[in-house]
């Protein structure tokens, strides 16, 4: 095998392993790159002796080593990637002007979470597991960050 061949086999791992790590995943790509350079390397040990052998074995460790370095390093694999942010927040009831003893009015069946009016106010509301039809008065028993806990009346 000429080392032209041997220097494509090497090349087209290098290529399979870039891959594997920036776009394709599963290991398939990896694997294959992995034997493609290792078939180059002992080709060359096989046909050019234990000394070509041990500078194709450095200079492919080497290389691939580097251009995997580069391809991180470069950001050119960022378009590939998610760049929008979520700019969504959750319920914040801990911040909204309700309190421990309030009265509500429950806008849609909490099972045990649902919906409630408190003055003019929506809020996510839950029960201690009990099931609390629509349009039924509740009370705040808790304010958490995130939600309160009612009972009804």
């Amino acid at each position: 095998m000429t080392i032209l061949a041997i220097i494509l086999l090497i090349a087209i791992g290098i290529a399979l392993l870039i891959l594997e790590i920036l776009v394709l995943p599963g290991l398939i790509a990896g694997i294959i790159g992995g034997v493609f350079i290792l078939a180059g390397v002992l080709i060359t040990y096989s046909n050019y002796g234990s000394e070509a052998g041990h500078i194709t074995a450095i200079l492919s460790a080497v290389i691939s080593s580097a251009t995997v370095i580069y391809f991180l390093r470069s950001k050119s694999w960022q378009r590939f990637g998610l760049n929008s942010k979520l700019e969504g927040k959750t319920n914040e009831v801990d911040k909204l002007p309700v309190a421990e003893g309030d009265y509500g009015i429950t806008i849609s069946a909490l099972r045990p979470m649902g919906t409630i009016m408190v003055g003019n106010i929506r809020i996510e509301a839950q029960t201690k597991g009990e099931m609390i039809a629509e349009n039924t008065q509740v009370k705040i028993i808790r304010v958490l960050p995130n939600k309160v806990l009612v009972e009804a009346v």
